[in-house]
């Protein structure tokens, strides 16, 4: 049996890029002495940054028809006669060219609906446009409606859903009505840059004119990551005489100009860095140079700097009810409540708070560690039991 990977994001996307190497190194483990295994990618520019990490990548853009394809999947007429004339996609001739048994999409992508006559496993992220409907990044000029279409009509025809928690994949059944038995939660693992490249924190420090000792937060300039509430949290904490440092990286989704603005009318140009996109292993230095990792984000139930910032013994401000992923490694804050996280940047300065907190997170990621393992055990014995159905039919 023959699995292709899709990788659609580019580095620029931060943690979905990340995670995507991720779960290309984990199906090349799980493949090796069992299935085939290639990796296509539709942007050019992966091939190097994959090659990183001794992964062969084939470039296969999109093309133009491959979206002329998703757009008429709306309409019914259309879904008649392709159904009659099986006329395929170019991507899915490409994938039929190369054998193609089973593709990976690697991310909530909307691309899995021009597949028409191959199967494939689809990966989602969360379900945040029903649970923060009023988010311009889920709701503005027919996202909602795009998203939930995508869900309603793609997932339960997939072979496999991964999801990256047993609390979203529970959600998928109950909104969408994914069959439970196809449905598996595997744990997201920290960035692999941060396994393979060392870094000389100093160095890095230097590189964007910082001094030890900032709170840290690791996201692209969406609305949801809720930057405000921390710049509002510096406001109260100068009210009292205390002075905090805070340090943003992410690219900008169209929030970043917001903030800026909100911070030069409050006079936080002297406490917060927004350093935008950076290189990944420059992330080592950046949290080498923290004093906590802070992450109001309205959106989960699970995200990637938490894992990070166990690894590098840092303690974590996570929004409340994201307990299932932070288990007791966190300081938990109401996302709408600025003075919750100005207390718990203020407790995070205590050493016995600290430490606990360390070894609670560390604790954290042994878990994590364990309950990967788990799942993949799981996944090798579900694509075994597809590549059995699978021989059933030329």
């Amino acid at each position: 049996m023959k699995i292709i990977v899709l990788l659609e994001n580019n580095v620029q996307s931060g943690g979905a890029f990340n995670q995507g190497i991720n779960a290309i190194l984990q199906m090349k483990a799980i493949c090796r002495d069992n299935f085939e295994l290639q990796v296509f990618s539709i942007k050019k520019e992966n091939i190097e940054y994959l090659a990183n990490f001794g992964i062969i990548c084939k470039w296969v853009p999109l093309k133009f028809l491959d979206r002329v394809f998703e757009f008429l999947q709306n309409f019914k007429i259309w879904q008649i006669l392709q159904k009659r004339i099986r006329i395929l996609s170019p991507l899915e001739k490409t994938l039929k060219l190369n054998s193609c048994d089973l593709v990976y999409f690697l991310t909530q992508s909307s691309t899995a609906s021009i597949i028409q006559d191959t199967n494939f496993i689809a990966t989602v992220f969360d379900v945040c446009h029903r649970e923060m409907v009023e988010f311009p990044e889920v709701r503005s000029f027919g996202k909602f409606r795009s998203i939930e279409k995508f869900f309603s009509e793609t997932l339960p025809a997939a072979a496999i859903v991964i999801t990256e928690s047993e609390k979203l994949s529970e959600a998928l059944i109950q909104y969408y009505g994914v069959d439970p038995k196809r449905c598996l939660a595997m744990p997201m693992n920290k960035s692999p840059y941060v396994a393979e490249y060392g870094a000389d924190d100093e160095k890095i420090l230097a590189k964007y004119n910082l001094v030890t000792g900032y709170y840290f937060y690791p996201a692209q300039f969406w609305a949801h990551k809720n930057h405000m509430r921390i710049l509002e949290a510096l406001i109260l904490l100068r009210e009292e005489g205390l002075i905090f440092n805070v340090v943003f990286v992410g690219g900008d989704k169209g929030n970043r100009s917001y903030v800026e603005d909100f911070i030069a009318k409050n006079l936080l140009q002297n406490q917060v860095r927004i350093l935008g996109f950076v290189p990944a292993e420059d992330m080592n230095g950046l949290y080498y140079g923290s004093v906590a990792v802070v992450m109001p984000t309205y959106f989960g139930p699970t995200n990637l700097p938490p894992l990070e910032a166990w690894f590098f013994r840092r303690p974590l401000i996570y929004s409340e009810g994201m307990n299932d992923q932070a288990g007791n490694a966190a300081i938990y804050v109401d996302p709408d409540s600025s003075r919750d996280i100005s207390l718990a940047m203020k407790a995070c300065l205590d050493k016995d708070t600290y430490d606990i907190l360390i070894e609670q997170g560390i604790m954290r990621l042994k878990y994590f560690n364990s309950l990967r393992e788990l799942s993949e055990i799981k996944l090798k014995k579900m694509l075994i039991k597809y590549e059995n159905r699978r021989r059933c039919w030329g």
